[in-house]
């Protein structure tokens, strides 16, 4: 298992934001960059932040971009990292998670099936 993971998240909710990065931190695993929307990632997509990232998760339910374009929009540049998607809303097709090659899980977190997922992914 890789340690040190580190988890690049977008998530226009600052409260849910926090929780997963303070909830990740005490498993060890750092949350950074947030990014408040699709579009903030894109605009930094070149930004040493962003490319230090192991892993990127994305809210499905974003304010234009969704994270389901965005990880469409990624994969389409090119991106080969795991993609995790959250959602309190029902999750995509498995025929979209397949296409765009994500994992799906749950809101609200639990937190061991959070760390199981990306320590898996790694």
């Amino acid at each position: 298992m890789k340690e040190d993971i580190k988890v690049a998240y977008v998530e226009d909710e600052p409260s849910i934001a926090n929780l997963l990065t303070s909830g990740l931190g005490l498993f060890g695993i750092t949350v950074h960059p947030v990014f408040m929307s699709a579009e903030q990632l894109l605009a930094e997509v070149d930004g040493d932040a962003f490319n230090s990232a192991d892993i990127l998760m994305f809210d499905i339910r974003l304010p234009k971009m969704t994270g389901v374009d965005l990880a469409s929009e990624l994969r389409n540049r090119g991106e080969n990292r795991p993609f995790v998607l959250v959602s309190a809303w029902p999750p995509p097709t498995n025929a979209t998670l397949q296409k765009i090659r994500a994992n799906f899980l749950p809101k609200p977190f639990d937190f061991p099936d959070v760390v199981q997922t990306i320590q898996k992914l790694v």
